[in-house]
């Protein structure tokens, strides 16, 4: 997963230079803030005032608050991928599915290290009916995603089953994420990496009843 502070969508990417940093300026104030004061401090007043611009410019841009998470969600939801590809890599060449697992804890925890404002914004999304369409969408593609690693870790289950088991995996990975919040420092919660990746097997091996 490559490792950065941002990576912004290209949906609305504007194409000159100065248009272009304040797009990307507009988006790593709205990561601060999230990391500051959460979700319920976030709004396009206060973003505009940060990134120093009207909120006309805002929305010229993006429809609102809602649609400046989504931006920053979609390359969140690159990185992932790329996470599993590499495990599926791994998996492929013979690795156990626990390494694959603590392949991946430990560098989403990593990642997350370096956009804490994932974490506050997971938390505030639960709050917004838009956002809640939203991340059950996003959390769908995950799941496929997942699904088709699992399948290559040769778990001898069938789709449906393998779909179940992707579901229950990414609902225990979005608790591990709400927990990281509780944390100034996730270096702190290295004992939880190890103790989610020994649930994560016990979730693949549980009876799908």
């Amino acid at each position: 997963m490559t490792s950065s502070r941002i990576e912004p969508s290209a949906r609305n990417l504007p194409v000159q230079k100065r248009a272009r940093e304040k797009y990307e300026l507009i988006l790593r104030e709205t990561c601060a803030l999230l990391e500051e004061s959460g979700f319920v401090g976030l709004s396009t007043r206060e973003i505009a005032r940060r990134a120093d611009c009207n909120i006309a410019t805002i929305y010229r841009y993006f429809g609102g608050v809602n649609d400046i998470v989504k931006a920053l969600g979609e390359p969140f939801f690159t990185g992932i991928s790329e996470l599993f590809d590499h495990m599926s890599a791994r998996l492929a060449e013979g690795e156990p599915l626990e390494s694959a697992f603590e392949f991946f804890i430990q560098s989403f925890t990593s990642e997350l290290a370096q956009n804490q404002w994932a974490l506050h914004a997971e938390a505030g999304i639960l709050t917004d009916k838009e956002l809640i369409a939203w991340n059950s969408q996003f959390l769908e593609k995950i799941e496929k995603r997942l699904t088709g690693v699992l399948a290559i870790a040769g778990i001898e289950r069938s789709t449906a089953e393998l779909e179940l088991i992707s579901f229950r995996l990414v609902r225990h990975w979005k608790t591990y994420m709400r927990t990281l919040v509780e944390y100034d420092n996730l270096d702190e919660a290295k004992w939880l990496q190890k103790d989610t990746v020994k649930t994560s097997l016990a979730l693949v091996e549980a009876p799908l009843t």
